[in-house]
C-alpha cells in the first residue's frame, strides 16, 4: 500500500511510519512523510518527504499523488489558535478528490462532546474545553470537513496517548465513547491500530474510541 501521512513528524506519525516499515515481516508499505521540516522526522523512515505547510496546495497535493490512503495525524502545540485542523484537514481532502483517492484515516481525540462518556468524562471534556476553546472549535470544524469529503473516512478517537509501554495489550477500537475517562494507549498501539484498519471497510463512516 502507498500510504501518505501528514504530521508524519508527530508522535504518532514518526510511531506510523517506523510500523509501516516493520509491517508484514519487514515488506512494509511505501510512505509518503508530509513535514514543514524534514528534520524533525529524527530517524523515522520514508519512502519519500515532502517538506511544507499543510496549507500549501502544491505540497500537499504532490504529498498524496499515488497515494492508496491518507493519514492526518496534526498536532497544535505552542500556537493553539492556528486554524490547523480545519484549514489543513480541508486542503488535504480537496487534494485526495483532485487524484480520486478515497481512503482517509484521521487522528482526532475524544476530548469533546459527543465523544465523552459518563460524568467523569463529561466533567473532564468541559475542563478541557474550557481551557482549549480554540482546539475544540478546530477540531469540530475538521470534523465537519472529514464526514462530508465524500471519501471513506474513518476518525480514531485515543483518549490518553503515551510512550510508557501499557501493562496490558489494548483492547480493540470500540463503536461508541468509553466511559472510562483516561484510556491509556501508547503511540505505536495507536500506530498498529491505524494500520489495521486502513484496508478494513467496516470501519469506514465510523468514528472508533481506542
Amino acid at each position: 500500500m502507498n500510504l501518505t501521512v501528514f504530521g508524519a513528524s508527530g508522535r504518532t506519525g514518526q510511531a506510523l511510519l517506523h510500523l509501516a516499515r516493520e509491517h508484514d515481516h519487514g515488506h512494509g508499505h511505501r510512505t509518503t512523510a508530509h513535514v514543514r521540516d524534514a528534520a524533525r522526522l529524527g530517524d523515522a523512515p520514508a519512502t519519500r518527504v515532502v517538506t511544507g505547510s499543510v496549507f500549501d496546495t502544491d505540497s500537499v497535493t504532490d504529498a498524496v499523488r499515488d497515494a492508496d490512503a491518507v493519514v492526518i495525524a496534526l498536532g497544535l502545540h505552542r500556537d493553539r489558535t492556528t486554524a490547523l485542523y480545519s484549514r489543513g484537514t480541508a486542503t488535504v481532502v480537496g487534494a485526495m478528490r483532485q487524484h480520486g483517492i478515497r481512503r482517509l484515516v484521521v487522528v482526532s481525540e475524544a476530548a469533546y462532546s459527543p465523544h465523552a462518556r459518563g460524568p467523569l468524562a463529561h466533567t473532564a471534556a468541559a475542563l478541557y474545553r474550557l481551557a482549549n476553546a480554540p482546539a475544540v472549535r478546530e477540531r469540530r470544524l475538521q470534523d465537519s470537513i472529514v464526514t462530508t469529503s465524500h471519501t471513506d473516512w474513518t476518525i480514531l478517537r485515543p483518549t490518553l496517548l503515551t510512550h510508557r509501554p501499557s501493562r496490558r495489550p489494548p483492547s480493540p477500537p470500540a463503536l461508541r465513547p468509553r466511559a472510562h475517562t483516561f484510556s491509556r494507549l501508547t503511540y505505536r498501539q495507536l500506530a498498529a491500530q491505524i494500520l489495521d484498519v486502513l484496508d478494513d471497510p467496516a470501519t469506514y463512516h465510523r468514528n472508533l474510541y481506542p
